[in-house]
Parts: structure tokens; C-alpha cells; sequence
């Protein structure tokens, strides 16, 4: 957000920070080029929307309450007395005139070190001041000359407001276009867009990928990406400590394993039809919470230390029925993956259901790390 955030704050020192509403354009268009900098790099994520204008509102937060207390600090710091020579013109051309006067009647004075008593130090100083503040003086205070100057003066202030507020405008147009840009050119390169294996980069592995195969989709089994973290509304269907309930087939192995990469069941099989399956058991409960709804299955899984593997699963649940075929691609990097299952009958079964996977769907035998089997009942 600090590409949006520098833009805001230089789009303030080019404008009146004084003025709320110039702020509150400013933090608009903060908010439009966000808007259109997630439009250009297709971002339809909600959450990941919403993310991103939670943190440019509390950039605009932060800012506002900066500005508003400085311009609090300013109120409570009285201005400077300022002296106008213009306000005063008569007492100027007097004392002009006495420090002219010695100079002219005595010539000789003037080139002594103390005959002008300090008068010389005073007329550079009066001379650093505007010129037309020293001209004005020099008219009589009642004379035409003087009224007509006063209104040439008074008419050429609202041209120079008039000039002022264009180049404003100018100003604020420049900086939308370059928050715009600078929006767009963040979201491209903070690589918002990209998945959470794209932007790791301790290692050059191809992002998870899933592929559906031999399932019915009117059946409702669909994939969803990868989730970080599970509530306590999760059921623990499997764990590595309780292996009783996994049956390899004739030429599938399950090992339980206890590593530096922690707990879990390796599988190993050998070939892609079903005698190369593993079953995990499904509690006659847990199927019936899951029973007239849409719930959703994760496994956590892993392939071996520089390798993947393509690994599928099916599922056998009882009088509910199955949940299709489905196939999914995981590298060395531990995964979540999910998938949601819908069954109309309400009527929960009285045996328990099954879970197949196979580690290997190519037949080349590599091995597959499962570290859990959870069930988030539907509602």
C-alpha cells in the first residue's frame, strides 16, 4: 500500500491540505484508483478486496488524523505580527525622506564613518522589502495616483486567485492520473495476484494444481483452493496415531512415519487401479452429520522431498452414496486440499463409510504424506 500512500501524500503538499474537502477528493481518488488498479488485474476475490480497502482506509485513517493535528498545532501557534509599509504610506515617505535629506544637503556627511548616526544601516533594510512598497510611499497619500493604484491592485488579487485555483486543478488532475497509474503498477507488482506457491520463492515448484476425472458434476463435488487454518468446527476423521483404521490394498503399503516432518501415514502404491488404494475409514457418525447436506473434506497432505505426485480419491459412503472421482497434483510442500460433497438423503446410515486414495494415478509407484483427514459438516 505504500505506492497509494506516498500518492496521497504528495497530492496534499500540492494542494490546500487546509481545506477538508481537497482532502476528501484526494482520499476518493485514492480509493477509485485502487478500485480500478483491482478491475485491470481481474480481481474478483472478495475477501482479498475487501482486504485490500481495509488497508487503504487505514492508511486515509492515519493520514487524516496527521494532518488534522497539525493544522490544531497551527491554529494554536499565534501568526506573526506583519508591518505593511503599503498600509502606512505616509510615515514611509517621511522617513525615506529624512534618510535621503543628510545625503543631499551635506554630501561630505555621508562619506563619514559617524556623521550619519546609523541611518545608512536602515535604507538596505527598507530596500529588501518589496518594491512596490517602496514606491507607494513616494505618492501623496490623497493624491489620484494613489486611489488608482490601490484599485489596479485590488482588481489584479482575484487574477492571481483565479491563476492559483487553475493551477490547483491541474495539480489535483496530475495526481489522480499518477495514483491511478501507481495503483495499477502496485497491484502488478506486489504480486497481489499471484497463488501462495507463486510467491514463494525458497524453491522452484509448480503450484498445486487439481484436474477433475470420471465424476458425474450434477453429483455437487467441487474443488476449492487450499485453506490455511481449521476451526474447531472441524471433525478429525483420521490422524497418524490411529492407523487401526486404514486397509491398504493387495498392492498398496501404509507406513505410519515420525520424522523431523512430523507425524503421519506414507503411502505407497504401485498401481492406479483400486488394488492400489488405501482405505481410511469414516465413522458411521460423522456420516450421519454430513447426511441431507453440503459439507466439505480436506486432506492434508505431502509428497516426498523433490518429487510430486498425482494422487486421487474417492469415497464410499455407505447408503449416502459416493462422492465421485477426483485427482489432484501436490509437491513437496505441505497442502491442504478440499473438496465439497452434497447428499440429499437425510437418512443417516448405520455402517461406516470409506475414503480411497491412491498415491499414484500414473503407476509409478511414488509415495504420498497424509497428515489428517478432517469433515467440516454443512449447515
Amino acid at each position: 500500500m505504500s505506492g497509494l500512500e506516498t500518492a496521497i501524500r504528495q497530492a496534499l503538499e500540492r494542494s490546500e491540505r487546509a481545506n477538508s474537502e481537497t482532502r476528501a477528493r484526494i482520499y476518493q481518488s485514492a480509493r477509485n484508483a485502487l478500485e480500478a488498479g483491482l478491475k485491470k488485474q481481474d480481481v474478483h476475490d472478495p475477501d482479498v478486496i475487501a482486504q485490500q480497502r481495509h488497508r487503504l482506509e487505514g492508511v486515509i485513517h492515519a493520514i487524516e488524523l496527521k494532518e488534522r493535528a497539525s493544522l490544531k498545532a497551527a491554529a494554536s501557534v499565534p501568526p506573526p505580527v506583519r508591518v505593511e509599509t503599503i498600509s502606512t504610506p505616509v510615515p514611509s515617505a517621511e522617513l525615506d525622506h529624512d534618510i535621503h535629506m543628510p545625503s543631499e544637503r551635506n554630501p561630505d556627511r555621508a562619506s563619514g564613518p559617524v556623521a550619519d548616526g546609523g541611518l545608512a544601516g536602515l535604507r538596505p533594510e527598507r530596500r529588501e522589502g518589496p518594491r512596490v512598497a517602496e514606491a507607494a510611499p513616494i505618492e501623496p497619500a490623497a493624491g489620484k495616483r494613489g486611489k488608482a493604484a490601490k484599485a489596479e491592485t485590488a482588481a489584479a488579487k482575484p487574477r492571481r486567485r483565479k491563476r492559483g485555483s487553475f493551477l490547483s486543478f491541474v495539480m489535483v488532475v496530475t495526481t489522480l492520473v499518477a495514483a491511478v497509474v501507481m495503483g495499477a503498477w502496485w497491484v502488478e507488482t506486489s504480486g497481489l495476484l499471484k497463488t501462495a506457491a507463486e510467491r514463494d520463492t525458497r524453491v522452484a515448484n509448480p503450484p498445486s494444481t487439481v484436474q477433475s476425472e470420471d465424476f458425474d458434476g450434477a453429483a455437487g463435488l467441487k474443488t476449492l483452493g487450499p485453506q490455511s487454518g481449521f476451526s474447531g468446527d472441524w471433525v478429525d476423521v483420521f490422524t497418524p496415531a490411529d492407523a487401526s483404521n486404514v486397509k491398504p490394498g493387495s498392492r498398496a503399503a501404509a507406513d505410519p512415519v515420525s520424522d523431523e516432518r512430523g507425524q503421519r501415514l506414507r503411502i505407497t502404491s504401485a498401481t492406479a487401479d483400486a488394488d492400489g488404494s488405501v482405505a481410511i475409514e469414516i465413522p458411521a457418525s460423522v456420516l450421519g452429520q454430513i447426511s441431507g447436506k453440503t459439507s466439505t473434506v480436506a486432506l492434508s497432505v505431502q509428497a516426498d522431498t523433490g518429487k510430486q505426485t498425482q494422487f486421487s480419491i474417492e469415497c464410499d459412503f455407505s447408503s449416502l452414496g459416493d462422492c465421485g472421482r477426483h485427482r489432484f497434483t501436490v509437491n513437496e510442500e505441505k497442502n491442504d486440499m478440499l473438496f465439497q460433497v452434497t447428499f440429499d438423503r437425510s437418512l443417516a446410515p448405520s455402517s461406516p463409510g470409506r475414503i480411497l486414495i491412491n498415491s499414484d494415478v500414473t503407476g509409478a509407484g511414488n509415495s504420498l504424506s497424509v497428515y489428517a483427514v478432517r469433515v467440516l459438516p454443512g449447515q
